[in-house]
Protein backbone atom coordinates (compact mmCIF):
# COMPACT_ATOMS: atom_id res chain seq x y z
CA UNK A 1 0.00 0.00 0.00
CA UNK A 2 1.61 3.05 -1.16
CA UNK A 3 1.75 5.88 1.93
CA UNK A 4 0.92 9.35 0.67
CA UNK A 5 1.14 13.13 2.50
CA UNK A 6 -0.82 15.99 3.02
CA UNK A 7 0.48 19.11 3.62
CA UNK A 8 -0.28 22.82 3.52
CA UNK A 9 0.71 25.54 5.41
CA UNK A 10 -3.11 27.04 4.87
CA UNK A 11 -5.07 23.67 3.94
CA UNK A 12 -7.12 23.50 1.35
CA UNK A 13 -9.55 21.31 -0.33
CA UNK A 14 -8.10 18.44 1.91
CA UNK A 15 -11.64 16.65 2.67
CA UNK A 16 -12.50 15.57 -0.68
CA UNK A 17 -9.16 13.95 -1.40
CA UNK A 18 -9.09 13.03 2.26
CA UNK A 19 -12.67 11.19 1.70
CA UNK A 20 -11.61 9.28 -1.39
CA UNK A 21 -8.75 7.59 -0.35
CA UNK A 22 -9.02 6.93 3.29
CA UNK A 23 -13.01 7.33 3.45
CA UNK A 24 -14.88 9.47 6.10
CA UNK A 25 -16.03 9.18 9.69
CA UNK A 26 -19.59 10.99 9.45
CA UNK A 27 -19.71 11.46 12.98
CA UNK A 28 -16.51 13.16 13.30
CA UNK A 29 -16.94 15.32 9.87
CA UNK A 30 -20.37 16.62 11.46
CA UNK A 31 -18.51 17.48 15.04
CA UNK A 32 -15.42 18.18 13.89
CA UNK A 33 -14.79 19.68 9.84
CA UNK A 34 -13.47 23.16 9.54
CA UNK A 35 -14.60 23.65 6.15
CA UNK A 36 -18.63 23.32 6.42
CA UNK A 37 -18.77 24.05 2.41
CA UNK A 38 -17.25 21.10 1.71
CA UNK A 39 -18.98 18.48 4.03
CA UNK A 40 -22.23 18.38 1.70
CA UNK A 41 -19.63 17.36 -1.10
CA UNK A 42 -18.56 13.82 0.64
CA UNK A 43 -20.84 13.01 3.89
CA UNK A 44 -22.28 9.93 3.41
CA UNK A 45 -20.54 8.86 0.38
CA UNK A 46 -17.09 7.74 1.34
CA UNK A 47 -18.19 4.71 4.01
CA UNK A 48 -14.93 2.96 2.64
CA UNK A 49 -11.84 4.24 0.59
CA UNK A 50 -12.22 4.31 -2.88
CA UNK A 51 -8.44 4.41 -3.68
CA UNK A 52 -7.18 0.76 -4.02
CA UNK A 53 -3.59 0.96 -3.48
CA UNK A 54 -2.65 4.26 -1.67
CA UNK A 55 -3.46 5.79 1.55
CA UNK A 56 -2.65 9.15 3.30
CA UNK A 57 -1.02 8.24 6.13
CA UNK A 58 0.28 11.20 7.28
CA UNK A 59 -0.81 15.46 7.54
CA UNK A 60 0.57 18.48 8.32
CA UNK A 61 -0.63 22.23 8.58
CA UNK A 62 0.29 25.25 9.86
CA UNK A 63 -2.53 24.98 12.17
CA UNK A 64 -2.41 22.20 14.53
CA UNK A 65 -5.95 21.95 15.28
CA UNK A 66 -6.48 21.50 11.04
CA UNK A 67 -4.54 18.62 11.25
CA UNK A 68 -5.93 17.50 14.13
CA UNK A 69 -9.84 17.77 12.80
CA UNK A 70 -8.83 16.35 8.93
CA UNK A 71 -7.10 13.45 10.65
CA UNK A 72 -10.02 12.63 13.24
CA UNK A 73 -12.72 12.91 9.87
CA UNK A 74 -10.81 11.05 7.55
CA UNK A 75 -8.98 7.98 9.35
CA UNK A 76 -5.46 10.30 8.75
CA UNK A 77 -3.00 7.97 11.45
CA UNK A 78 0.07 10.24 11.94
CA UNK A 79 -0.26 14.32 12.69
CA UNK A 80 3.10 15.56 11.97
CA UNK A 81 5.01 18.61 13.44
CA UNK A 82 6.55 19.42 10.11
CA UNK A 83 6.87 19.07 6.45
CA UNK A 84 10.25 17.12 6.51
CA UNK A 85 8.37 14.43 8.83
CA UNK A 86 6.31 14.03 6.23
CA UNK A 87 8.32 14.08 3.44
CA UNK A 88 10.67 11.61 5.51
CA UNK A 89 7.69 8.65 5.72
CA UNK A 90 5.66 9.16 2.68
CA UNK A 91 6.00 7.71 -1.33
CA UNK A 92 4.62 10.93 -2.95
CA UNK A 93 2.44 13.93 -1.27
CA UNK A 94 -0.08 15.98 -1.75
CA UNK A 95 0.50 20.02 -1.68
CA UNK A 96 -2.73 21.73 -0.75
CA UNK A 97 -1.98 25.36 0.16
CA UNK A 98 -3.67 28.09 -0.01
CA UNK A 99 -0.30 30.21 0.19
CA UNK A 100 1.49 30.36 -3.18
CA UNK A 101 4.89 30.61 -1.94
CA UNK A 102 4.80 28.26 0.36
CA UNK A 103 3.11 25.63 -1.83
CA UNK A 104 6.31 26.40 -4.36
CA UNK A 105 8.67 25.70 -1.57
CA UNK A 106 6.94 22.32 -0.70
CA UNK A 107 6.68 21.44 -3.99
CA UNK A 108 10.42 21.86 -4.52
CA UNK A 109 11.43 20.29 -1.53
CA UNK A 110 9.46 17.12 -1.97
CA UNK A 111 10.53 16.55 -5.76
CA UNK A 112 13.87 17.22 -4.54
CA UNK A 113 13.67 14.43 -1.76
CA UNK A 114 12.23 11.86 -4.35
CA UNK A 115 8.17 12.23 -4.01
CA UNK A 116 5.61 12.93 -6.87
CA UNK A 117 3.41 15.41 -6.08
CA UNK A 118 0.05 16.65 -6.81
CA UNK A 119 -0.04 20.45 -6.15
CA UNK A 120 -3.40 22.35 -5.72
CA UNK A 121 -4.00 24.94 -8.47
CA UNK A 122 -0.82 25.87 -9.86
CA UNK A 123 2.77 25.24 -8.92
CA UNK A 124 3.91 28.70 -9.07
CA UNK A 125 3.21 31.75 -11.01
CA UNK A 126 6.99 31.92 -11.87
CA UNK A 127 6.76 30.49 -15.71
CA UNK A 128 10.93 29.99 -14.86
CA UNK A 129 9.67 28.43 -11.73
CA UNK A 130 7.33 25.83 -13.00
CA UNK A 131 9.29 24.95 -16.30
CA UNK A 132 11.91 24.01 -13.65
CA UNK A 133 10.33 22.48 -10.88
CA UNK A 134 8.32 20.01 -14.29
CA UNK A 135 12.60 19.54 -15.21
CA UNK A 136 13.06 18.60 -12.14
CA UNK A 137 10.54 16.10 -11.84
CA UNK A 138 11.85 14.58 -15.03
CA UNK A 139 14.97 14.35 -13.96
CA UNK A 140 13.84 11.94 -11.26
CA UNK A 141 11.44 10.16 -12.82
CA UNK A 142 8.62 12.03 -10.52
CA UNK A 143 5.47 12.74 -11.42
CA UNK A 144 4.13 16.26 -11.11
CA UNK A 145 -0.02 16.98 -11.18
CA UNK A 146 -0.98 20.64 -10.98
CA UNK A 147 -4.91 22.12 -11.45
CA UNK A 148 -8.13 23.49 -10.23
CA UNK A 149 -10.64 20.38 -9.51
CA UNK A 150 -12.67 22.73 -12.16
CA UNK A 151 -10.39 20.70 -14.50
CA UNK A 152 -12.81 17.90 -13.70
CA UNK A 153 -16.31 19.98 -14.68
CA UNK A 154 -18.69 17.43 -15.93
CA UNK A 155 -20.41 20.09 -17.71
CA UNK A 156 -17.27 20.99 -19.72
CA UNK A 157 -17.27 17.85 -21.55
CA UNK A 158 -19.60 17.94 -24.33
CA UNK A 159 -17.85 21.42 -25.64
CA UNK A 160 -14.95 18.96 -26.41
CA UNK A 161 -16.54 17.68 -29.90
CA UNK A 162 -16.62 21.13 -31.24
CA UNK A 163 -14.34 22.34 -34.14
CA UNK A 164 -13.38 25.87 -34.67
CA UNK A 165 -15.67 28.74 -33.92
CA UNK A 166 -15.30 30.59 -30.52
CA UNK A 167 -15.58 29.79 -26.48
CA UNK A 168 -15.96 31.93 -23.58
CA UNK A 169 -14.92 31.11 -19.91
CA UNK A 170 -16.33 33.37 -17.41
CA UNK A 171 -15.68 33.36 -13.56
CA UNK A 172 -16.70 35.79 -11.06
CA UNK A 173 -13.40 36.89 -9.47
CA UNK A 174 -12.20 40.76 -8.61
CA UNK A 175 -8.73 41.74 -10.17
CA UNK A 176 -7.71 41.84 -6.95
CA UNK A 177 -8.10 37.92 -6.36
CA UNK A 178 -7.26 36.56 -10.41
CA UNK A 179 -3.74 35.81 -8.86
CA UNK A 180 -4.27 33.61 -6.54
CA UNK A 181 -7.66 31.97 -8.38
CA UNK A 182 -7.54 32.60 -11.70
CA UNK A 183 -6.30 28.92 -12.39
CA UNK A 184 -10.17 28.08 -12.77
CA UNK A 185 -10.51 29.87 -15.85
CA UNK A 186 -7.45 27.88 -17.40
CA UNK A 187 -8.47 24.82 -15.89
CA UNK A 188 -11.97 25.20 -17.15
CA UNK A 189 -10.70 25.93 -20.57
CA UNK A 190 -8.49 23.04 -20.70
CA UNK A 191 -11.60 21.38 -19.38
CA UNK A 192 -13.84 22.24 -22.12
CA UNK A 193 -11.58 22.69 -24.96
CA UNK A 194 -8.03 20.78 -24.44
CA UNK A 195 -5.07 21.11 -22.28
CA UNK A 196 -3.08 22.35 -25.55
CA UNK A 197 -3.64 26.15 -26.94
CA UNK A 198 -1.16 26.76 -29.59
CA UNK A 199 -1.07 30.33 -28.42
CA UNK A 200 -2.62 32.87 -25.96
CA UNK A 201 -2.32 37.02 -25.34
CA UNK A 202 -3.46 39.47 -22.98
CA UNK A 203 -6.75 40.40 -23.95
CA UNK A 204 -8.24 44.09 -23.96
CA UNK A 205 -11.88 44.35 -22.14
CA UNK A 206 -12.29 48.12 -21.87
CA UNK A 207 -11.99 50.28 -19.46
CA UNK A 208 -13.15 48.77 -16.31
CA UNK A 209 -9.89 46.90 -16.88
CA UNK A 210 -11.35 43.45 -16.05
CA UNK A 211 -8.35 40.26 -16.14
CA UNK A 212 -8.51 38.23 -19.89
CA UNK A 213 -6.86 36.39 -22.07
CA UNK A 214 -7.38 34.56 -25.45
CA UNK A 215 -6.09 30.98 -25.81
CA UNK A 216 -5.99 29.78 -29.60
CA UNK A 217 -6.03 26.05 -30.46
CA UNK A 218 -4.88 24.42 -33.52
CA UNK A 219 -8.53 24.09 -34.85
CA UNK A 220 -8.39 28.15 -35.19
CA UNK A 221 -10.89 28.46 -32.47
CA UNK A 222 -9.65 31.20 -30.05
CA UNK A 223 -11.23 31.23 -26.67
CA UNK A 224 -11.71 34.38 -24.04
CA UNK A 225 -10.92 33.57 -20.33
CA UNK A 226 -12.36 36.59 -18.70
CA UNK A 227 -12.72 37.56 -15.06
CA UNK A 228 -14.57 39.82 -13.31
CA UNK A 229 -17.46 40.54 -10.29
CA UNK A 230 -19.58 41.31 -13.26
CA UNK A 231 -19.93 38.36 -14.86
CA UNK A 232 -22.24 35.40 -13.23
CA UNK A 233 -21.17 33.89 -9.90
CA UNK A 234 -18.94 30.43 -10.47
CA UNK A 235 -17.58 29.40 -13.81
CA UNK A 236 -19.55 29.41 -16.87
CA UNK A 237 -18.57 28.71 -20.57
CA UNK A 238 -20.02 29.52 -23.72
CA UNK A 239 -19.08 28.47 -27.36
CA UNK A 240 -20.88 29.42 -31.23
CA UNK A 241 -19.10 28.12 -34.15
CA UNK A 242 -20.06 27.11 -37.48
CA UNK A 243 -22.34 24.35 -37.23
CA UNK A 244 -23.84 25.06 -33.80
CA UNK A 245 -25.93 27.89 -32.26
CA UNK A 246 -24.56 29.27 -28.43
CA UNK A 247 -23.95 26.88 -25.97
CA UNK A 248 -23.33 27.83 -22.28
CA UNK A 249 -23.11 25.72 -19.43
CA UNK A 250 -22.85 26.80 -15.81
CA UNK A 251 -19.96 24.38 -13.97
CA UNK A 252 -21.70 23.75 -10.68
CA UNK A 253 -20.83 20.01 -10.19
CA UNK A 254 -17.96 20.61 -7.50
CA UNK A 255 -18.24 16.98 -5.97
CA UNK A 256 -17.99 15.37 -9.24
CA UNK A 257 -15.04 18.02 -10.20
CA UNK A 258 -13.36 16.41 -6.71
CA UNK A 259 -14.05 12.74 -7.76
CA UNK A 260 -12.66 12.79 -10.87
CA UNK A 261 -9.62 14.75 -10.04
CA UNK A 262 -8.97 12.39 -6.90
CA UNK A 263 -9.47 9.59 -9.29
CA UNK A 264 -6.74 10.58 -11.74
CA UNK A 265 -4.60 11.55 -8.93
CA UNK A 266 -5.20 7.88 -7.74
CA UNK A 267 -4.04 6.62 -10.70
CA UNK A 268 -0.70 8.82 -10.59
CA UNK A 269 -0.05 7.58 -7.35
CA UNK A 270 -0.52 4.07 -7.69
CA UNK A 271 0.24 3.65 -11.39
CA UNK A 272 2.70 6.52 -12.46
CA UNK A 273 1.11 7.87 -15.41
CA UNK A 274 1.42 11.89 -15.80
CA UNK A 275 -2.01 12.79 -15.89
CA UNK A 276 -0.98 15.92 -17.66
CA UNK A 277 1.34 16.43 -20.15
CA UNK A 278 4.17 18.52 -18.63
CA UNK A 279 4.36 20.73 -21.27
CA UNK A 280 0.67 21.71 -20.79
CA UNK A 281 1.33 22.41 -17.16
CA UNK A 282 4.10 25.06 -18.30
CA UNK A 283 1.16 26.62 -20.26
CA UNK A 284 -1.44 26.93 -17.43
CA UNK A 285 1.59 29.01 -15.99
CA UNK A 286 1.64 31.13 -18.29
CA UNK A 287 -2.02 31.99 -18.75
CA UNK A 288 -2.07 32.21 -15.38
CA UNK A 289 0.66 34.90 -15.03
CA UNK A 290 -0.80 36.51 -18.02
CA UNK A 291 -4.50 36.85 -16.29
CA UNK A 292 -2.46 38.44 -13.20
CA UNK A 293 -0.56 41.02 -15.09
Amino acid sequence: MLKLGMVGKVLIHNYPYGAYFNGVDDKALAERCTKKWMQPLIQGRFAQPVAKGSRITHVWAGDRKESDAIAACCRIGTVCDSLDEVIANVDGVFILDEDIPSRTEAAERCLRAGKSIYVDKVLSLSVDKTRELVSLAQQKNLRVAAWSQVLFAPEAEPFRAHKGGAGLVTFNLGKDIVAQYGVHLVCAAYAAFGADPVGMAKADTGPDGAPAIILTYADGKNVVLRAGKDVPGGGTVAYIGPKSGPVTAKLAGAAQMFDGSAAALEAMFERGAWPMAPEALVKMAEACALLAR
